[in-house]
C-alpha cells in the first residue's frame, strides 16, 4: 500500500522557529515510517510547515496514495488535519483517512466525524501497519488493536494494544525520507542540521495538565544504550550536529546507572554531537553527579518544567516539587555550564492574582541565579490529561477552538480573568529578558561555568529585537483580539463533553500501568 504521512500546519512551531531559528523534524512520524517501510509498505512524508497550501491543492497531491495518516501529536494540528481530511474526502471518498497522536486517542468521537475513517489510539508503530495490511488485503480492520472507527454509524473499539515493551525492536526512524537541511536551529548555529531523538516512553509522575502519562503509560521504558547509539551514530553520520533528547524525562529514579552508561559513551565515542534536554528539578538536586555525567555527554540545554512560584499552585498541579528544589536546581546545572531553559505556567485554576504575581517575581530571582531563559505558557486542558476532565466535567473549559490549544491563549476560567492571564503572560516573558540583561551588566547573577553558546544566543537575540519591539508594540491589539475571541467563544456543548467524558474512560493500555517499566542495560 502506498502510504502518506503528514505532519499538519500548526501556528505555534512557526512561532518558535521565528522567535528562537529552531525547527524539529517530525520524528513520530519518521518512526511510523520505519515501521510501515519494514511491514512492505511504499512510504513517503509531507510537512506542511516546510510546504504549505490549501487543503484542496493538498488533497490533490494526495491522490496518488492509497491511505493518508495525519499526525495530531498537538491539539492545535488538528484544525489543519481535520481540514485536509474533509478536502480529501471529498476528492476521493474512497481514499483512506487515519489520524493519530494525542489528540486523536483522547476526541475519537469527534475525529471520526471530521473526514477520518480511522483513530489509532495510543502507539501506533504496530497498529498502522497492521491496519494498511489488513486493508490492502480487503480484510476488515476489527482484528486490529488499538482502533476506533465508525460502522452502520456507530464507534467501534477495538481491544486497546499493550504498549512495546521492547523499545530496541522497534524500526529505526525512516530519516532518509525527510530533508535534513530544513530542520536547523539557528538560535545555536546558523545552518546547523537539528534533529530529535527518542531514548524513552511515558512519565512515572502525574502533573494534572499532562496528557503524558495517558498516551504513553505512567511507567517509563527505555531503550538500551546500544541502541540509542546506534541512531545517534546514524544521524551524525547524516551531518546532524545538534539533537534534542524528547524524552519527558531524560533520568528517572532506578535509570541513573543505565543513563550514565549512555553519557559516557556519548563522550567517548560521539563528543561531537551536542543536545538538549529534559529534566525535573529534583533529579539534579538529588544526583547532580549523573546531571554532571549527562553534561560531559553533550547536553549543552536542559529544559525545566518551573510551572509556578507559589508551592500551593505547584502542590494543585501535582507536580511533586517545591519551590526550593527549583531554585537548588537552576543554579547547579548554571555552574556546570548547563544553559537553564525553564517553563512557567500561568492561569492555572489554582491560581489567583497572588500567586500570579508570586510567579513572575519568581521567575525573575531564578534569573539571578543562573536560568538563561524562560517560557511562559498559558494552563491549557489537554485532552487525556487529569485537568481536561475535571474542567470539562465542571463546564470550566471556553472553547473547543482547537486552534487555541497551542498553550499560548486562555482557555480555562479560573481565579484570574484570562484576559488578564493572557496579558501577563506576554508582558512576563519581555521582564524576564530586560531583567535578566539588567542583572547581568550589574554583576547580580551567581558565578557560573562558561558557555561558549551563550555568546551565539545572545547574539542571535539581540538580531530580533526589532521584530520583538513591533511584537510588544501589537501586545494591546492582542489582548483586545483575544478579549473580542473570549466574547464571542461557544463552549463544548452537553453532546461533546458526554462523548469526550466517555471516552477518556476507555483505557489506552490493556496492562496495568506498573507492568509495563523497562530499563534494559
Amino acid at each position: 500500500m502506498r502510504v502518506l504521512l503528514v505532519k499538519p500546519l500548526d501556528p505555534y512551531d512557526e512561532g518558535y522557529y521565528r522567535s528562537f531559528g529552531i525547527r524539529m523534524p517530525p520524528l513520530g512520524l519518521a518512526e511510523l515510517a520505519g515501521a510501515l517501510r519494514e511491514a512492505g509498505h511504499e512510504v513517503s512524508i509531507a510537512d506542511r510547515m516546510l510546504h504549505p497550501t490549501s487543503p484542496e491543492v493538498f488533497a490533490k497531491e494526495a491522490s496518488r496514495y492509497d491511505m493518508v495518516g495525519i499526525t495530531t501529536i498537538a491539539s492545535s494540528y488538528y484544525p489543519d488535519a481535520a481540514a485536509i481530511a474533509k478536502a480529501i474526502k471529498k476528492a476521493d471518498p474512497h481514499l483512506i483517512t487515519v489520524a493519530g497522536g494525542h489528540h486523536a486517542t483522547f476526541t475519537y468521537p469527534l475525529v471520526l466525524g471530521d473526514g477520518f475513517d480511522y483513530a489509532v489510539r495510543g502507539e501506533g508503530e504496530v497498529t498502522l501497519p497492521e491496519l494498511a495490511s489488513k486493508l490492502e488485503d480487503g480484510k476488515a480492520p476489527s482484528s486490529v488493536m488499538g482502533l476506533a472507527y465508525k460502522s452502520d454509524g456507530e464507534i467501534k473499539l477495538t481491544p486497546p494494544r499493550p504498549p512495546m515493551q521492547d523499545l530496541d525492536k522497534s524500526p529505526m526512524p525512516a530519516w532518509d525520507l525527510v530533508n535534513g537541511e530544513e530542520y536547523r536551529a539557528d538560535i545555536v548555529e546558523k545552518g546547523a542540521k537539528f534533529a530529535t531523538i527518542e531514548t524513552a516512553r511515558g512519565c512515572p509522575y502525574n502533573c494534572d495538565f499532562c496528557s503524558v502519562t495517558a498516551m504513553w503509560g505512567h511507567s517509563w521504558r527505555m531503550k538500551s544504550p546500544s541502541r540509542i547509539m546506534k541512531e545517534v551514530e546514524k544521524l551524525e553520520d547524516m551531518g546532524y550536529k545538534y539533537a534534542f533528547f524528547v524524552d519527558d524525562d531524560l533520568v528517572i529514579p532506578g535509570s541513573e546507572k543505565v543513563r550514565q552508561d549512555l553519557f559516557s559513551r556519548l563522550s567517548r565515542e560521539r563528543p561531537g554531537l551536542k543536545w538538549f534536554a529534559q529534566i525535573r528539578a529534583d533529579m539534579v538536586v538529588r544526583r547532580p553527579d549523573v546531571v554532571q555525567a549527562a553534561a560531559e555527554g553533550g547536553m549543552m540545554l536542559a529544559f525545566l518544567g518551573i510551572e509556578s512560584g507559589d508551592d500551593a499552585v505547584l502542590k494543585g498541579m501535582k507536580k511533586g516539587l517545591t519551590t526550593t528544589i527549583t531554585g537548588r536546581a537552576v543554579e547547579i546545572l548554571h555552574r556546570m555550564g548547563v544553559i537553564v531553559f525553564g517553563g512557567m505556567i500561568l492561569g492555572s485554576p489554582y491560581e489567583g492574582w497572588d500567586s500570579l504575581r508570586r510567579s513572575i517575581r519568581y521567575s525573575l530571582d531564578l534569573a539571578k541565579r543562573g536560568l538563561d531563559a524562560i517560557q511562559y505558557t498559558i494552563y491549557t486542558p489537554l485532552p487525556g490529561s487529569a485537568s481536561f476532565y475535571s474542567l470539562l466535567k465542571s463546564r470550566r473549559i471556553i472553547s473547543f477552538d482547537w486552534s487555541k490549544y497551542d498553550c499560548l491563549h486562555p482557555l480555562i476560567r479560573g481565579g484570574v480573568n484570562p484576559v488578564w492571564i493572557y496579558l501577563a503572560s506576554r508582558v512576563a516573558n519581555y521582564v524576564f529578558y530586560v531583567g535578566k540583561y539588567l542583572y547581568g551588566k550589574a554583576g547580580l547573577v551567581i558565578p557560573g561555568k562558561p558557555n561558549p553558546y551563550i555568546r551565539n544566543m545572545g547574539s542571535y537575540v539581540m538580531k530580533k529585537i526589532p521584530e520583538q519591539l513591533f511584537y510588544v508594540l501589537k501586545i494591546p491589539l492582542d489582548v483586545l483580539s483575544v478579549a473580542r475571541d473570549l466574547a464571542r467563544s461557544v463552549p463544548p456543548t452537553p453532546q461533546q463533553a458526554d462523548e469526550l467524558m466517555k471516552a477518556g474512560l476507555q483505557p489506552v493500555f490493556p496492562l496495568r500501568r506498573a507492568q509495563v517499566a523497562s530499563i534494559p542495560t
